[in-house]
Parts: structure tokens; sequence; C-alpha cells
């Protein structure tokens, strides 16, 4: 059940009860002065809770004044108990709520024959500096005239002639949308890509070649705001976000810039203020990625993580940080055979199941759950069979 706008905690004051009225009337005055202090800055903007807590402890009896209840008691040991209102940030409002109105998902609104001219608005580096290989977030404004639902793609058609047919463009490349359909910039004017830059690396040598580096990849990290790009699609239905039911299940399995259908999924369910989405199910998230400095949206994930935690879980595979129960390095897969029996459970009772990354991800996965399914008397085959059957399975890898 996702939390309500605002969570009570609870303010514990001591206040002495004794002779010394002096002592006990400037006691009382800091205890109320704190809780009409912090219920001011609490409640500013609207803003929803976590836990704060304040105690203090006199050698003295005290007196209890519950505010939540009215109800004052004279104990020795007892406290000042005030309910105090403080929070996280609010959802944020996105515009044009006529993106809601469609039936049915843009498909190729533009092709490749004729594709539209974007442009760059930035390009920020996503990971830290001990992380293997560089990952940056692109953002492009396509100024709303290519609108896009949640977990489709935009194919990227990079500067440039095409070695293979002299006189032609280059090939299209397709990149998942890492935002929802209103962009970072909430108003329906923006994409966002999650793009590793691809480099070639001589295996003789060791060092890199910059004839075989990835066209497309390159050239949108290096994009500086206001160079032009231009996009073809949007495209795909497989991995668009099912929202007939907003209290379903939805388990995330990632790896590296995989990760990209599904920080726009989470930031619909837990960031915008959708009038017609109101997300109250499960979503789990899995990410496998090399080390800690190669977490991507960490941010974002951790503040889901502290604001729904009824909503989100957020699990994390760093294989070269972390070890499997075998001892071997930590994958995904191992991730999920770790809490096999949970999310088994979950694909019984409904829940939609998601993977995208690179194609090497998938056999090491299938092999897990197929080893689960024999150790729990099941079928993979038939699970699966029956999963896609129910819609439930939804793949993307490249």
């Amino acid at each position: 059940m996702a939390h309500s706008a605002v969570s009570q905690v609870s303010v514990a004051v001591a206040v002495p009860v004794g002779s010394d009225s002096s002592i006990r009337r400037s006691v009382f005055k800091v205890a109320v002065l704190l809780f009409f202090s912090f219920s001011r800055v609490c409640v500013f903007n609207g803003l929803q809770a976590h836990t704060l807590s304040f105690c203090g402890t006199l050698r003295a009896p005290v007196l209890t004044l519950d505010l939540s209840t009215k109800n004052a008691r004279s104990k020795k040991g007892y406290t000042i108990c005030m309910s105090v209102q403080q929070a996280n940030s609010p959802k944020v409002a996105v515009s044009p709520l006529q993106l809601e109105d469609a039936k049915e998902p843009p498909l190729n609104t533009f092709k490749p024959k004729e594709p539209y001219t974007a442009t760059i608005a930035s390009v920020e580096r996503l990971v830290g500096p001990k992380a293997p290989g560089e990952v940056c977030h692109v953002v492009i404004d396509h100024g709303g005239n290519v609108p896009y639902w949640e977990g489709q793609s935009y194919g990227v058609i990079p500067p440039g002639e095409n070695p293979k047919k002299p006189g032609n463009p280059h090939n299209v490349r397709l990149y998942s949308i890492a935002s929802t359909r209103y962009g970072d910039s909430f108003d329906g004017r923006t994409a966002s890509f999650c793009v590793r830059r691809a480099l070639y690396y001589d295996p003789e040598t060791g060092k890199e070649d910059p004839s075989k580096s990835g066209v497309c990849s390159n050239f949108l990290c290096n994009a500086k705001p206001g160079d032009k790009v231009k996009i073809t699609g949007p495209s795909g239905k497989i991995m668009l976000l099912p929202e007939d039911n907003p209290n379903a299940t939805h388990i995330m399995i990632a790896t590296g810039t995989g990760i990209a259908p599904f920080r726009g999924y989470l930031r619909r369910m837990f960031m915008e203020s959708v009038p017609t989405y109101k997300f109250g199910g499960l979503a789990w998230l899995f990410l496998g990625v090399a080390n800690s400095d190669s977490l991507l949206y960490d941010d974002e994930f951790s503040k889901y993580l502290r604001d729904y935690p009824d909503n989100f879980r957020y699990d994390t595979a760093l294989s070269r940080e972390q070890n499997n129960k075998k001892g071997g390095k930590m994958y995904v897969q191992d991730k999920i055979e770790e809490y096999s029996d949970e999310i088994f459970k979950l694909l019984d009772e409904g829940a939609h199941i998601y993977f995208c990354g690179l194609k090497g991800m998938m056999p090491g996965i299938q092999d897990t759950l197929k080893r689960v399914a024999v150790e729990r008397g099941e079928s993979w085959e038939e699970k699966l069979s029956q999963l896609k059957k129910n819609k439930q399975w939804h793949v993307e890898v490249y």
C-alpha cells in the first residue's frame, strides 16, 4: 500500500515535575517550542515524513503530556510525546495530461528514411571514477513531437556515412528510453537515454583502437547541448508497463544500461503525480553491475526505497565486490536464486517479470530459474509457457 502524504512520529521531551517551578516552566517552554517549530518546518509544502525523535532525560519526576491523545499523567521517568509531521518531497506535477488519453502506444511515428531532428539537451556521466567503462545519461529535446510510452525505444541515426554502404547514412541504433512520457523536465518535450560508450581494445596490444569504437554511442556521449540528433520511432510493445492493475507486482531484472526502461517505470510509479495512475503495488528491482561506482540512478532508487518501503524493493549484484553463496562473483542470477522462493510465489500470484540488458544475461538467468523450478518439483518449460501465455514475461535484450 502506498504511503499517505504525511507520516507521524513522536518527539519525546522530558519535563521535570518538582519544586523548582522555574526549571519546570523553562523546560516546558522548550518542549512546546520544539513541537511547534518542527510542526511548521515539517509540514512546509506538504512534505512527507520518515522518523524524527527528540529525547531528553532528567533525573526528576516528569509530567507526560501526550498531545495526540490529550492525556496527562505524572510519574517518574515519563516524557512528553508529541506527534510531529516530517516528510519527503511530494510527487511532481506533469503535463500535458493529454499524453494519458491515447488508448494505444504510438508506433513508428518517424521512420529511418524520414527521421525527426531532435536537439541534445544535456549529457551527464553517470558512473564514478572506479567504474569500468563510461555510461552517460543523454537527454534529447523532441519538442513534444515524438511522444512515446514507458518501455519503448527510439532509433538513433548517427551522423556520417555508412562505411559498408558508401553514400548512405549509418544504420539505425535502438536505445531503450530511460524516462517517462513526460521526460526529465516533466513537460512531455524530452526523452532520455542511458548510453554506455562502446570502445574496442586490441587484444594483442591492450590499447584502444578508435577506428573500431561504437559510432553511435560515442556520438551521443561526446554530444554537446544544442547538437542535432536524428531519431526514429518510437518502437516496441514488449516492455510496455501494464497499468490495468495499479496494485500489481513488477519484478525488474537489469544488467548495466538495461536499467533504462525500469527507470521510466519507477519515475512513473513513485516520482510523478499522474492522476490516472496511482501505483499501490510492489516494484522489485534487481540491478547487476561491476561495482559500486557502476550503479546507475542509485540516488533515485535509494530515495524510493526510503519513501515507499512497502512498495519498492531494491537489490544490487556487484560482480567485482560481492560473492555469491558458492564463493564466486555475484551476478544478477545469483540474487534471483537467493530470493527464488519468494519470486516464484509472486509469479504464481500473477506478478510481471521483466529482463533488460545484454543477451549474455539470459542463459545464466534461464539456467538458474530452471534449476530452481526442478528443485521445487516443477517443469520450467511449462511454467515459462504459462507466464508467456498470461503476458507476465517481458524480455528485451541486445
